[in-house]
């Protein structure tokens, strides 16, 4: 059986978000993304800020650009890099009170099983 046309386009746009979340799935990513949370930094002050090397910090701010969660802006001799969209953070805060809720229901079905 062909999968219909909606279907196809359905399954796309859920790879699609799929690869979105990605972005999100990795501690030192979302650390990096945290210290611009208050406005644009370079390289370096991200390195200080998280204790992360400096190659790390590149890789990851390149990522955070290329999923265009990130741009990055030349002024001089230096690039900073600032968060294009504010509300990627309220995702996360949402994403946060959704685990935490999730772990409360299976500590109250552990418990409840005890």
């Amino acid at each position: 059986m062909v999968p219909s046309a909606p279907s196809q386009a359905l399954e796309r746009s859920m790879e699609s978000l799929a690869d979105y979340f990605k972005v999100f799935s990795e501690p030192n990513r979302l650390t990096v993304l945290e210290t611009l949370r208050p406005g644009p930094l370079n390289v370096t002050a991200v390195v200080e800020k998280t204790g992360l090397s400096q190659a790390l910090v590149s890789k990851h701010l390149k990522l955070l650009t290329i999923a265009g969660v990130v741009r990055r802006r030349p002024e001089g001799s230096l690039v900073f890099y600032e968060v294009i969209d504010k509300g990627v953070f309220q995702l996360l805060v949402q994403a946060k009170k959704l685990m935490l809720a999730s772990r409360r229901q299976q500590l109250d079905a552990l418990a409840a099983i005890l």
